[in-house]
């Protein structure tokens, strides 16, 4: 089965940019889905609205005030757009891509392109100029079609072309386009009914309209997003999936990812990357992340930034000698919104695998150091509700302000307070600002870790069991593993019992991060 990527990897990237695109080719997507829209100086562009809207803010990051029509700003006045900071700061500064460097892309890493309908709309006048530019790549592009006198015209014009339709159908419609276009040649697409698809006005797909379709063509199938669906695409016949992203093409790995850990060069830690490797060699383990701490808060009091350089520099030899093992270079960044330019500073500094986001010491009026270090035993319950409540609103701040690939630890206050000290604190309370939390990783493509460190002390993962399964009812997917590790002999601690948990609620893959993007392994 052939997986599409709808806009290309839509849930972890800015919809139809290159960072999109190059992920869908990374991950092994064999076709990428795109939105070809038109300047007022006949420039072709990715986008799917009419609008720049929804997927633009101007050069400070703000949404726009008013309507800005893509074919009444010319390229160059596309460019003053950024296309990226509104899914999240990670990808701040992506500027809106041209059609022609896609094509370009796709030619050079072969990679198949399935362009939408929407060009039908075009000037006659401008839908050739449309063709002219899209001859010469005809063997990695495609057309989507509508309706059967516009799959005509492209039949027409691009002999060698695969060409997809998404109209109506019946099997008089299905008898006459084979009169025109061979099996071989041509994919049908169906909706599959679910939330995604509501909105579609042709018929979903049946037993009876899948076997009607592949007796004339290839069968593709949108938009999926769970294995149940994926399931029931095959038993359809599917050749042919699309989905924003959350179903991956299958790759059988067996081995553990640690994204999370730290050597000596973290100010709590004396362990040796090169112990932190001997060690994930011995378990199995086939990938770890060295991620250091980056105290933003700290910046003033001691160097933050030469620990974080020598750590790289080691990585980067070690890699050398260690084959059985991926050593990956990350930091993990606490409380970036502190320091704004600091934490800029030091996510500029290096070319990192992965950045996690992490919060230490909390924005409290008395409580404003680490909270490793606060007597939980001595508050109040009260006083340590209001803790908390500090400490997910500086979450919810992170999640604003700061750029980063993995949300560490989330309800890591609870290691000390129901850990330590045993006070029997409930979350209850904070099931609105953490669904708010979920749903943010969610919508920018964050990963949500689960940090195994807590184990022994509290007989729980971080977070817990409750919401990573609110995470995964809101459609959350992207979950990597963290062992926290800041010594050796805990590489990878409680991985197996995580693998087990996860898959208790349906999680289906973890993932680990590499140059910043995420690529999947079975559990």
């Amino acid at each position: 089965m052939i997986f599409q990527a709808h806009k290309g990897v839509s849930t972890e990237n800015p919809e139809n940019t290159m960072p999109a695109f190059i992920a869908a080719k990374e991950q092994g997507y064999g076709i990428i889905e795109l939105d070809v829209g038109i300047t007022k100086d006949k420039k072709f562009v990715l986008l799917h609205d009419e609008s720049i809207n929804r997927t633009a803010r101007d050069s400070g990051g703000q949404s726009l005030r008013d309507t800005v029509s893509i074919g009444d700003i010319t390229y160059e006045e596309a460019l003053g757009y950024d296309f990226g900071v509104w899914f999240s700061k990670k990808f701040k500064g992506t500027k809106i891509t041209l059609f022609s460097d896609v094509l370009d892309f796709a030619k050079s890493k072969s990679v198949f392109l399935k362009i939408d309908n929407k060009y039908q709309n075009f000037s006659e006048e401008d839908k050739q100029s449309f063709f002219k530019l899209l001859k010469p790549y005809e063997a990695v592009a495609s057309l989507t079609c509508k309706d059967l006198k516009a799959l005509k015209e492209a039949a027409d014009t691009f002999p060698n072309m695969h060409l997809h339709y998404d109209g109506a159908i019946s099997d008089g419609i299905l008898e006459s386009i084979g009169k025109f276009l061979p099996k071989e040649r041509l994919t049908v697409w169906l909706p599959l009914e679910n939330g995604k698809t509501s909105w579609v006005k042709t018929a979903y797909v049946t037993p009876e309209l899948a076997e009607a379709v592949r007796k004339h063509a290839r069968l593709g199938i949108w938009i999926i997003s769970a294995k149940d669906e994926l399931l029931a695409a095959e038993a359809l016949g599917a050749e042919v999936v699309e989905t924003n992203g959350e179903l991956k093409p299958s790759k059988k790995e067996t081995w553990y990812a640690d994204m999370h850990t730290h050597s000596e060069h973290s100010h709590d830690s004396s362990c040796k990357i090169e112990d932190m490797a001997r060690a994930n060699v011995e378990l199995g383990t086939g990938i770890f992340a060295v991620t250091d701490h980056f105290d933003t808060a700290s910046h003033k009091t001691y160097d933050v930034f030469t620990p974080i350089k020598k750590g790289h520099e080691e990585i980067a030899e070690l890699r050398k000698k260690y084959r059985d093992v991926l050593i990956l270079g990350g930091i993990e960044i606490g409380e970036g919104f502190w320091a704004p330019k600091i934490a800029e500073e030091a996510r500029k500094m290096l070319d990192y695998d992965v950045i996690i986001g992490s919060v230490h010491l909390v924005r409290h009026p008395r409580l404003n150091y680490a909270y490793s270090a606060i007597d939980f035993g001595a508050l109040t319950e009260e006083e340590i509700y209001e803790f908390l409540d500090c400490y997910f609103d500086d979450v919810l701040t992170m999640l604003d302000e700061d750029d980063f690939d993995i949300l560490a630890h989330l309800t890591c206050p609870l290691r000390y307070v129901n850990g330590k000290y045993k006070r029997g604190v409930s979350l209850e309370r904070y099931g609105e600002k953490i669904t708010r939390i979920l749903k943010r990783i969610i919508s920018s493509g964050i990963a949500l870790e689960v940090n195994t460190s807590s184990v022994d002390a509290l007989g729980d993962f971080m977070p817990g069991a409750d919401i990573l399964k609110e995470y995964r009812r809101l459609g959350g997917y992207l979950i990597t593993l963290g062992s926290d590790a800041h010594v050796a002999k805990n590489a990878s601690f409680g991985f197996g019992a995580a693998r087990n948990a996860l898959r208790t609620l349906g999680f289906e893959n973890i993932y680990y991060y590499k140059k910043r993007r995420p690529y999947q392994i079975e559990i």
